[in-house]
């Protein structure tokens, strides 16, 4: 044999997959073997030829190759024309049945294997295939380290309990001498559950390549010409893009068919606004026609971006879900309890299951100002130990606070959680 056709040979399965696949077809044929000799040594009665051939067939299925289940499939009949040689092909030894059963098992067995060789998963499953797909997409929800004072929390709910999702946020933290800016979206991608799972992937690169790089009036409509170009049947997605400046507060917000943002405000009246950013879906029109949105985020303020599963409600209306996430945000800022805002928000405000959901909370730590000064050019009395002050220098002689007036401490709340990321203090 010369050497070409043994390196011919040898490349029949992959390196790495030829152990796996000898070994598994090895232990295959092992136990029809010796399942034939037990149904023989038992006159068929014990142990039936027809339910080793099932099982083995059935889990070789898993892991063979098309060529493997071949040969697995030729030893089968082998086994069983020994059965019936030796006990007899009466109705006692072997049903219609179980020649149907055999037959229909083999046959599922191998359009498997060809089914799976055609996608080149002969050792991969296609479980693991959508964990990878659902691994990836969730790099791109990593936050980045965020300065003192933002709390960032990103929680995300398959439709149904898949594994993946056809929603997304993808984050971009910009720093530079002049600013420190989150560059934020999260986007809906039509479909749900393994079936939108590959299109928010594709998607997902491009977004994640986008943000920060162009400009953010030109971020939704390159986005959207990418998506126009891929030509899907289902080629459409909802958007909502928030640019923030970490230093001052400042946020822009553009949207692209998506549920406005609510923009949480304790302190004032009213207490929620809801964006009036508005624009066109991706992937619909060539240019897309859209109204930003300016605001500041003020200390103790919150931001909320989500996707439409989250307030769905078939039976009362987008209004009623509305107005049980307001609630429930309310009830959080109520009780302080604004670790795990996220994961408490989307596990309680959605009625339907059977769409993706996906929630964001920015949140800016409260801060309020202490003037503790003496009637003389005074200098601030030390604080006391664990306190976290934070106090203003004041010119010359300034008179005595008002009664009333706000004693400061700073805070400290941290985001916390496996999709969350807490803000070091």
């Amino acid at each position: 044999m010369t050497p070409g056709i043994v390196r011919n040979l040898r490349g029949f399965l992959p390196r790495r997959q030829r152990p796996t696949q000898r070994f598994a077809l090895a232990l295959a044929i092992g136990t029809l073997l010796l399942g034939t000799v037990l149904s023989i040594l038992n006159n068929n009665t014990q142990v039936k030829i027809a339910g080793v051939v099932v099982i083995v067939v059935v889990l070789s299925s898993l892991i063979l190759s098309t060529a493997g289940m071949l040969i697995e499939l030729a030893v089968v009949v082998g086994c069983v024309a020994a059965v019936l040689a030796v006990d007899g092909t009466g109705q006692d030894q072997l049903s219609l049945s179980g020649y149907a059963i055999i037959t229909v098992t083999g046959v599922v067995g191998l359009l498997q294997a060809r089914r799976r060789d055609a996608l080149g998963l002969r050792e991969v499953s296609a479980e693991t295939v959508i964990g990878l797909i659902s691994e990836r997409l969730l790099v791109q929800t990593r936050l980045p380290s965020m300065p003192d004072g933002w709390a960032v929390e990103i929680e995300q709910l398959p439709a149904d309990g898949a594994a993946i999702c056809g929603d997304f946020v993808a984050n971009r933290l910009v720093c530079d001498e002049a600013a420190r800016v989150l560059h934020l979206a999260v986007v809906d991608v039509s479909g749900s559950g393994i079936t939108a799972g590959p299109r928010a992937l594709l998607l997902s690169g491009a977004v994640g390549g986008l943000l920060g790089s162009v400009p953010p009036e030109e971020f939704l409509p390159a986005a959207n010409d990418y998506l126009a170009r891929q030509q899907w049947s289902l080629g459409f997605a909802s958007a909502i893009y928030l640019r923030l400046d970490l230093d001052t507060g400042e946020y822009g917000l553009r949207v692209a068919g998506h549920p406005p943002a609510m923009h949480f405000r304790p302190g004032q009246l009213p207490v929620w606004r809801s964006s009036s950013a508005t624009g066109t879906v991706l992937g619909v029109l060539p240019e897309l026609s859209e109204i930003s949105e300016d605001g500041v985020l003020l200390p103790g303020e919150a931001l909320f971006l989500y996707t439409d599963g989250m307030i769905e409600d078939r039976t009362s209306g987008l209004d009623a879900g509305t107005l049980r996430f307001r609630e429930n945000v309310e009830l959080l800022a109520a009780g302080e309890a604004w670790t795990g805002a996220a994961r408490y928000l989307i596990e309680r405000v959605p009625t339907e299951l059977t769409d993706d959901r996906t929630i964001v909370v920015v949140r800016r730590h409260p801060v309020s100002v202490v003037r503790a000064v003496d009637a003389e050019p005074a200098i601030a009395n030390e604080p006391a130990v664990g306190a976290d002050f934070t106090v203003v220098a004041q010119p010359a002689v300034v008179a005595e606070p008002a009664i009333g007036a706000d004693s400061t401490v700073v805070d400290d709340h941290h985001a916390a959680g496996v999709s969350s990321a807490a803000i070091p203090r």
